[in-house]
């Protein structure tokens, strides 16, 4: 046997296993040595049966058979050993089968430029390697997240080399037509190409659009959960401020006893009136157990009587929840801003809103209430603003519930908003030490 024979051989089996582990890297690798074995077994099993039939039948059979006899295992492998669906395994193997043509174009190349046989083989065998490598480190990751981010894009990612195997066979393998000058055929792999192409681009915008909206969104969330930061630290603040403004109230006692000692009722009467008015500017009113609620809803108490809107709070919080300080407070704070903002718009008989919280049978429940004027448009289950800027509070309250595996609703009806969430809560260890 010549020297480029033998090296034809060895190129033959190493180009299987090229395309055998660059489908199964796209594929999505294997996970664990039994994986690995099995797969190391696969190659070996379809090496044998390749070289059975081409040893008895020749090389032309084998070529006749190759989808029968490595294509159709190899993907039935990907779905039992790597436990894959029928679209990736046969995505996989089609670009598999599709990078396999990059190495032979070496070849070509250099028989083209006058290079004998034995050196064409070599320059095959060593960009096997080559692609090998930029492949797996350039290619397989990003094949392997188009093909799993949506059926969409697995279809679109698939649908090059799905053509191109079907056009390759039917055309160049069990025919002769490509090679017959007809311009039909030979202006379909370039039109397919191209279809590919701009379909690839839509695509690609759209998934662009949505990966810029979600991070805009969780952008959004993170400035609204250090807002709530910011609003928890200063309503600390006030509670303190008030803890100290009582602690010291013994020394206005004095101050007024002195003041009615000397017989200065009136300049008495006017201190008195300021302390009271100073105690109550900073000292927040007692809804609940809860302290972060019973602040906020303080807090909104107040904004709501300078804006003539009568708020109604039910409020019936333990003071530990599993649920984080800044989360409560972002869900909390957008909903009664959101009510503040709708029934401040309304007549001054309509200027209501009605808030609900308590714990019922290990869920968190928290309801508001208010009437609106003009309309809302809803999309996707959420009031949506045209306002710049505007409308990413009730996302954020949705991002909040979802994270925590509970439901929320935007319901309006009958010139009402009503939203309402329900949130799972765990057991909290100073609940865990009550019981």
């Amino acid at each position: 046997m010549a020297i480029a024979e033998v090296l034809d051989v060895i190129n033959y089996v190493l180009v299987l296993i090229y395309g055998v582990m660059l489908s199964t890297h796209i594929a999505g690798g294997v996970q664990g040595k039994k994986q690995r074995l099995e797969i190391s077994i696969l190659c070996l099993l379809l090496l044998l049966v390749q070289g059975i039939i081409w040893y008895f039948y020749g090389a032309a059979t084998v070529r006749l058979l190759y989808p029968l006899i490595a294509h159709l295992p190899l993907i039935l492998a990907l779905m039992l050993i790597l436990k894959k669906s029928l679209g990736i395994a046969a995505v996989s193997v089609t670009v598999g089968y599709l990078c396999c043509q990059l190495p032979r174009w070496v070849r070509l190349m250099i028989l083209a430029l006058g290079g004998f046989a034995e050196l064409g083989e070599i320059g095959y065998m060593l960009a096997i390697g080559a692609f090998y490598g930029l492949l797996y480190r350039w290619f397989v990751p990003a094949a392997r997240s188009t093909m799993t981010f949506s059926r969409y894009s697995l279809m679109l990612f698939g649908s090059l080399p799905i053509a191109y195997y079907c056009f390759d066979y039917a055309t160049a393998v069990y025919s002769s037509i490509l090679y017959d000058e007809i311009k039909a055929i030979s202006e379909f792999l370039p039109t397919i190409l191209i279809i590919f192409y701009v379909l690839f681009m839509a695509m690609y915008h759209v998934q662009v659009q949505k990966r810029t909206d979600a991070e805009l969104q969780s952008s959004m969330l993170d400035a609204q959960l250090r807002q709530a930061e910011t609003e928890i630290e200063g309503l600390r603040h006030m509670q303190t401020n008030a803890a100290i403004y009582q602690h010291d109230m013994r020394h206005h006692l004095t101050i007024i006893e002195n003041m009615v000692t000397s017989g200065k009722v009136q300049q008495a009467q006017e201190y008195i009136r300021k302390v009271y008015s100073d105690v109550e500017a900073i000292t927040p009113r007692s809804f609940c157990e809860n302290g972060l609620v019973n602040m906020l809803c303080s807090s909104f108490s107040e904004k709501a009587q300078t804006q003539g809107i009568e708020l109604r709070i039910n409020a019936k919080l333990p003071r530990a929840l599993s649920v984080s300080d800044t989360e409560l407070c972002a869900v909390v704070s957008n909903a009664l801003e959101n009510a503040l903002l709708a029934a401040g718009k309304m007549d001054v008989q309509e200027k209501w809103v009605n808030f609900y919280c308590e714990v019922k049978r290990g869920k968190l429940l928290i309801e508001t209430e208010n009437p609106y004027s003009g309309e809302i448009t809803m999309r996707d289950g959420l009031p949506v603003s045209e306002k710049t800027g505007h409308g990413y509070g009730c996302r954020s309250i949705r991002s909040i519930v979802t994270h925590h595996r509970g439901i929320c609703s935007f319901e309006t009806e009958g010139g009402l908003f009503t939203f309402r969430a329900v949130l799972p809560l765990t057991e909290t260890p100073e609940a865990a030490a009550v019981t």
